[in-house]
């Protein structure tokens, strides 16, 4: 564990939002990257959508297992086209969009998500208890029950993983790199990352309020712990239990499309963000997880002799 720790006072280390910042950076780049990675989206989402909406399309008011299949799919996709584009065009090893590590620290993110569905189940009870209002009409089981539940438990945690590490991620690293100051690159996604699920204040107070919220806790966690893991499982355990419900109750377009958000729902959504964010934060601590990276590691690819490939610079782990 000594070897991830949340000492961010360490020498000339860089914290997680200012990672793209080498001296090789040029403005340009992270705007540039930015584009390939939304029409890379675009094309995944032609790719595994527009089949299945052409073939079985949904009756009005529903969503079926095959769409949302097709969509957790679609938005997995961000998850190797972030990678790629991060790798490529910024010259730095892919591994760094999820930690400082860099990659996936898979011990904190077993005991992260184990918090977050606790959160989630213990919150969905008092919401049942209390008198909340849920988003849509709540009745039996969808017809498609079985399937909607088997999609949701085996892609649900992809397509929260790749959201994260498109917004806090490479957006996050994106912004970043442009202002020092970090609640700007937490603001500005939590903003991008709200609107993208297509609500604004003016149109839905409640909702926009619960997915900006949202976006700030894991925002802040992401530079507390210096890494995607508290944020996926936030997200993950938040999507799984949701629709999970959702296919119980036969609210599965509801739950994906909302209109609006009670703001009793909102207060019940906050409170456990929050309480999830303070428990990652202190586990974080007694995980000892670094919050930044070693400079090595950011370094261009060192010159080759002649005839020889090029190779990482020293200290330089790739992942």
């Amino acid at each position: 564990m000594a070897n991830h720790a949340i000492r961010p006072q360490d020498a000339g280390a860089v914290p997680y939002h200012r990672m793209m910042r080498t001296p090789a950076f040029q403005w340009w780049r992270p705007v540039f990257g930015s584009l390939v990675i939304f029409a890379g989206w675009i094309l995944a989402t032609m790719v595994a959508v527009f089949p299945v909406v052409a073939v079985s399309p949904d009756a009005e008011g529903k969503v079926s297992w095959a769409t949302l299949l097709a969509t957790n799919v679609s938005l997995a996709a961000l998850i190797p086209i972030c990678m790629v584009v991060y790798s490529r065009l910024h010259q730095l090893p892919s591994g760094l969009l999820a930690s400082v590590r860099p990659g996936l620290r898979w011990r904190p993110m077993v005991l992260f998500a184990c918090l977050a569905f606790a959160a989630e189940l213990v919150l969905l009870v008092v919401a049942l208890l209390a008198p909340v209002e849920f988003v849509g009409e709540l009745s039996g089981p969808a017809s498609d029950a079985a399937a909607l539940i088997a999609v949701t438990l085996l892609t649900s945690c992809f397509q929260a993983a790749g959201e994260e590490f498109l917004f806090r991620g490479y957006l996050m690293q994106a912004f970043g790199s442009m202002v020092r100051n970090p609640w700007f690159a937490v603001v500005t996604t939590s903003v991008l990352f709200t609107m993208a699920h297509a609500r604004l204040p003016w149109e839905s107070p409640g909702l926009f309020a619960d997915r900006f919220a949202f976006g700030l806790i894991a925002g802040w966690l992401v530079l507390r712990t210096g890494g995607l893991e508290a944020g996926i499982a936030m997200h993950a355990a938040n999507n799984v239990v949701t629709f999970v419900f959702a296919a119980l109750t036969d609210s599965v377009s509801d739950s994906l499309q909302p209109e609006d958000a009670a703001w009793s729902l909102v207060a019940v959504d906050v409170t456990k963000f929050a309480a999830f964010g303070l428990l990652a934060l202190w586990l974080a601590r007694r995980q000892r997880l670094r919050a930044e990276v070693d400079p090595a590691l950011l370094e261009p690819p060192a010159a080759a002799p002649p005839g020889l490939p090029p190779g990482p610079a020293p200290g330089r782990r790739l992942a």
